[in-house]
């Protein structure tokens, strides 16, 4: 009971940093950010199918039910199309939910909206229902997730039953964010095709490259799709790596701060008002996945699942009857978690790391701001380093400065050209500088980007790689990282440069690697 409070006021703290109404808000700790996003597709696709659910049992009852369109309008249930009601946006859902609750008692109203409920009947009686009700089954409905996004989407989605050919991916551009404008095309196509689109899911804090999609700029792209194509969609931001930099932009009483102010903090051109823009746009998403053990430096495993609008989650919620309510605890519906979320019995150690780090550190400026300033600045130091470091006859072509503290880049050797022999030299580098490989000063990682994911970040570094665009599709590239999460590394007076250190040991590495092979 004490670690469950803990996280709701944990869930609280988080849902105000990332700008959410106070009292609409509703969250919680997962084990992670796989668990989190999971309960974010649960949910997303529970509220897209709610309408047709809700409009199936109020015809059954004989009840009178409106839904608010995208247009502003009202219009009754029984005059919508089965299209019309998988385009409902998520709030005018849940406002409807709340109607149809007011007109029937709430036990027939619960028992109709199960017997029509996708979550009740699965999804084969689903499909033949839809048919036999509307003479139209629609395509099946799509996840619209950036081509960054992390793997488990796909296992989300398999494991759901939506399918992971139903996940399409919106490609990015050369800083690894969502390109709103291939975000559109992919809507106008659905619309031309009446496929729903359950949910789609932009990334704050890409794994690989910490990139930041332009939220504010896919906020637009959803009105427009709502004023041009009549179309709605939940809308997620997967932010586990990326959602505690939102307290870069608290000052100490909570309000926004300018990107003026943040530079004149960082003492960089980082960040940008657009980078600002998009940290802000966060709080209109409908849902937030965040990572206390990320950039919330907790060591527990963590993960945390925000909702705009609470109301959401009772549409997956199953109560046990051994954890029944007693009289004195109406109201206080927070207690057990377990009906609202996919774990049951969970451990309350992450809770109470998560409570008493926000207690010493301020989700603001004061705190975690501060801190992930300082990473991010360490971040571009490391990036502008590695390319100015007198490291002949290595150089280094890197991925554009990025948007957090996560650094990428490839090492080149004139007597090792075409993509193959890059990628073997990148993974011998890695190899010597990782765990297991003697006692290396460093340890960095790697990935590999793939084509076409990767077609926005890599397709512009071609020419400076020596790489066609054949090989790049064939072979793919592999790309060396480090995540910045020591605020030191900002430091240009500390007694040990180890930017600097980190270009030598990588040049070294790759001259050992060269002089064995030859």
């Amino acid at each position: 009971p004490v670690t469950s409070r803990l996280e709701m006021e944990v869930s609280e703290q988080l849902a105000a940093m990332v700008g959410y109404p106070p009292h609409q808000a509703w969250g919680h700790l997962t084990s992670g950010g796989t668990v989190a996003n999971f309960e974010a597709l649960w949910i997303a696709r529970s509220v897209r199918y709610h309408a047709v659910a809700l409009a199936l049992a109020a015809a059954e009852r004989g009840a009178t039910l409106t839904f608010a369109l995208p247009n502003g309008s009202r219009v009754d249930a029984r005059d919508l199309s089965l299209w019309s009601l998988l385009n409902i946006e998520p709030t005018a859902v849940l406002d409807a939910d709340r109607e149809f609750h007011r007109a029937l008692p709430d036990a027939e109203a619960s028992a109709a909206l199960q017997a029509h409920s996708l979550a009740a009947i699965g999804y084969q009686d689903y499909t033949t229902q839809l048919a036999r009700a509307y003479g139209d089954a629609l395509p099946a409905g799509v996840v619209l997730v950036a081509s960054t996004a992390h793997y488990s989407w796909e296992k989300i989605t398999r494991a759901l039953g939506i399918g992971g050919r139903c996940m399409r991916a919106v490609p990015v551009d050369a800083h690894a964010r969502m390109d709103p404008d291939a975000l559109w095309e992919m809507l106008q196509e659905c619309a031309r095709t009446r496929t729903a689109v359950l949910a789609v899911v932009s990334v704050c804090g890409s794994t690989e490259e910490g990139a930041v999609d332009r939220l504010d700029q896919v906020a637009a792209v959803r009105r427009r799709a709502a004023d041009e194509l009549g179309m709605t969609f939940h809308w997620h931001a997967d932010a586990c790596y990326g959602g505690y930099a939102a307290a870069v932009t608290r000052d100490a009483a909570g309000a926004r701060r300018t990107g003026a102010a943040i530079r004149e903090s960082t003492g960089i051109a980082w960040p940008t008002d657009a980078w600002v823009a998009a940290m802000t746009a966060l709080e209109n998403v409908d849902s937030i996945t965040i990572d206390p053990h990320k950039l919330g430096f907790i060591p527990y495993p963590a993960g945390a699942f925000l909702l705009r609008d609470r109301r959401a989650r009772s549409l997956v919620a199953i109560d046990p009857p051994y954890l029944a309510q007693s009289p004195r605890d109406a109201g206080d519906d927070d207690r057990f978690l377990g009906r609202w979320i996919l774990e049951g019995s969970k451990p309350g150690a992450a809770a109470a790391a998560v409570w008493l780090s926000h207690r010493v550190v301020p989700l603001d400026a004061r705190g975690y701001g501060a801190l992930i300033e300082c990473c991010v600045v360490g971040a571009h130091r490391l990036h502008a380093t590695l390319q100015g470091a007198p490291l002949a006859p290595c150089t280094v072509v890197a991925l554009p400065a990025p948007d957090l503290g996560v650094v990428n880049w490839v090492m080149l050797h004139p007597d090792r050209s075409g993509a193959e022999a890059i990628n073997a030299l990148n993974e011998a580098v890695y190899r010597r500088l990782s765990p297991g490989e003697g006692d290396p000063p460093y340890f960095i990682t790697r990935t590999r980007l793939h084509s076409p994911a990767a077609d926005g970040i890599v397709m512009p570094l071609l020419p400076a790689l020596g790489i066609d665009e054949a090989e790049w599709r064939s072979h793919g590239l592999v790309v060396l990282r480090a995540v910045v999460m020591s605020p030191y590394l900002a430091d240009p007076d500390a007694p040990v440069d180890h930017c600097t250190g980190l270009a030598g040991a990588l040049r070294e590495a790759v001259l050992a690697e060269v002089g064995r092979v030859s």
